[in-house]
């Protein structure tokens, strides 16, 4: 568990470096500005600042780079949020498994003999008060007497 020690408005956690994505994205976010404003003092050399988003390409950059990093971003999270759910079903159907398992081999040994509920393989006298299925009357109705003590 990651403990958060509190500050004052959270400053602390906003100037962390270890594990902070900002440090590692703030170098090369600063040399393409450096680059971007030698760009534009090269090829513009006087300019009007007033006119930089008066022209709708310049808008039309923005909201469209804009719109593509929030979609992107969705759809990452969308994505993880799916995998995270087939990872839950993975892990539900492990755990099936793994009861499936434990219920077949279910007090098995002998020393359980004294506390095993019924069967009705063991005791062919409960079928006399119909507990089994229609299948299982008409296979023990044909079975002899002498069968049914030779398969206890």
């Amino acid at each position: 568990m990651i403990n958060y020690f509190k500050g004052a408005y959270g400053l602390n956690l906003l100037l962390r470096v270890h594990g902070s994505a900002i440090y590692k994205a703030s170098v090369p976010g600063i040399i393409s500005a450096i680059i971007s404003i030698l760009i534009d003092q090269v090829w513009n050399p006087v300019r009007d600042p007033e006119n930089d988003l008066d022209h709708p390409y310049a808008v039309g950059v923005l909201v469209s780079s804009v719109s593509f990093l929030i979609i992107f971003r969705a759809n990452f999270s969308y994505q993880r949020y799916w995998e995270a759910c087939g990872a839950v079903h993975q892990f539900m159907g492990k755990w099936h498994d793994a009861t499936q398992h434990t219920a077949v081999f279910h007090m098995q040994c002998k020393h359980y003999d004294g506390i095993k509920p019924p069967s009705y393989f063991d005791h062919p006298d409960l079928n006399k008060l119909n507990l089994t299925r229609d299948r299982e009357k008409r296979r023990s109705s044909s079975l002899t007497k002498s069968e049914l003590k030779s398969r206890r």
